[in-house]
């Protein structure tokens, strides 16, 4: 009677264990599944910032040439009269490579990561300087269109509205660049954190 209660007290102490251990092993595969899943979440995120950083680094320096040119034609007569008469004389004498921004950076990655759940994987100074990165960009680039919008507009150039308008156009190209460097400190701050490697 005594070895049978001992045999039935081994059986049920093999399968609790069985259980536990199932369940043990269960829950570290599906947290090493989601650790991989957070991992390719955050290489994708780096990637699109390092591909952004660079984009921005091309771009930059342009757009600071763009404004001194703007700081000295806002108050050169000649040139606003001729303005006035033509409006692509601005186009022409700012814009040498023929557009403000080859392309705008990129957040589809960002975007993604914000709306999936294994986002709380990630550190906390790394999903703070992330969002500084992107929160920067879109207010850094969203006067772009303004810009396109106002030189496109049929008045922009008026002989009432041509001063105020350039004037007005080349505030917001030096709020653009000045953004521009408050982004470009911010991706030097990613390189820390993340430490990028160039490929």
């Amino acid at each position: 009677m005594k070895q049978s209660i001992g045999g039935y007290i081994v059986q049920l102490f093999l399968i609790v264990f069985s259980v536990v251990l199932g369940i043990f092993l269960s829950e570290r595969i599906e947290e090493s599944k989601e650790q991989k899943e957070a991992m390719q979440l955050l290489s994708r995120i780096t990637s699109e910032v390092r591909e952004n950083q660079k984009l921005l680094q091309e771009w930059s320096p342009y757009h600071a040439e763009i404004a001194q040119s703007l700081d000295s034609l806002s108050i050169n007569e000649q040139f606003i009269e001729h303005f006035i008469d033509d409006k692509s004389a601005l186009y022409e004498a700012v814009l040498t490579r023929g557009t403000f921004m080859g392309r705008m950076p990129s957040s589809d990655a960002w975007d993604i990561a914000k709306a999936h759940p294994l986002i709380v994987n990630f550190d906390y100074d790394q999903l703070l300087i992330l969002s500084k990165i992107y929160n920067q960009q879109q207010s850094t680039f969203e006067p772009t269109d303004q810009l396109i919008e106002m030189f496109f507009s049929p008045d922009f150039n008026s002989s009432e509205k041509a001063r105020p308008n350039l004037e007005q156009f080349r505030m917001r190209m030096q709020e653009i660049v000045g953004r521009e460097m408050q982004l470009l400190n911010y991706f030097i701050e990613a390189e820390g954190i993340f430490k990028f490697e160039d490929n």
